[in-house]
């Protein structure tokens, strides 16, 4: 009877963490470019993660496809000291299947960037309020630019490769190498687009992890 009982106070106390988690999390989305609430559906997590039908390959739990990733072209340099996969990570993908402005997925399913894969409220569910992102009459056009960021990645910061740790002279080594630092973040040793953009908080603009003021978001990891 002690162990069962041990055991529903331990399930409550990891329960009750996770809400706490959500509720942060939920809180920090409110009024920001990523809240695209809706008078019918006002949860501001479904429009990016679900438990019931997450996509596949993409992390985590996530509500939105990409069906066409062979339209992705990555970052490439003759100077660049790591190279980058033949296609995002799985934390990039879950940012582009919005910010890749529907050029990744147009070529076969272009509903990718507008539909979820499970909403409470619709069996056939989509976001209907598109002047959260778009500013053009009838919400139809005129997308902030930094919506237009894929499907070709050449011009932007590489993502989805392996920080370079074996080249001190160039970057700074962090504290965890999978991990990265407390206030950027590695994922498995990986850069991504989550690595300086934290999602769930926009108080220091463009979702940033941390103040780029003199250039310290940089600094962290680049040393020349």
């Amino acid at each position: 009877m002690k162990h069962s009982s041990k055991i529903t106070s331990l399930l409550v106390w990891v329960v009750s963490l996770f809400l706490s988690y959500v509720v942060a999390y939920a809180a920090g989305v409110s009024g920001t470019k990523h809240d695209l609430t809706t008078p019918t559906t006002t949860d501001p997590c479904i429009f990016c993660h679900t438990w019931r039908n997450p996509a596949p390959g993409i992390s985590p739990a996530w509500n939105r496809n990409i069906s066409n990733l062979s339209a992705f072209v990555m970052y490439s340099s003759p100077t660049m000291k790591t190279s980058t996969g033949i296609q995002p990570g799985s934390y990039s993908l879950a940012c582009l299947t919005c910010h890749d402005d529907a050029g990744a997925s147009s070529a076969v399913n272009y509903t990718d960037t507008h539909t979820l894969r499970t909403d409470v409220n619709s069996s056939s569910p989509s976001v209907s309020n598109c002047n959260k992102c778009h500013t053009g009459g009838g919400g139809t056009s005129g997308l902030n630019p930094h919506f237009t960021i894929g499907p070709d990645l050449r011009d932007d910061h590489p993502v989805s490769m392996p920080y370079p740790t074996s080249l001190p002279e160039f970057f700074n080594l962090p504290p965890d190498f999978s991990a990265g630092w407390t206030d950027v973040k590695l994922y498995s040793g990986k850069v991504e687009c989550g690595s300086c953009h934290d999602p769930h908080d926009a108080t220091r603009g463009m979702f940033l992890r941390k103040s780029n003021t003199g250039s310290t978001l940089c600094t962290t990891c680049h040393r020349k």
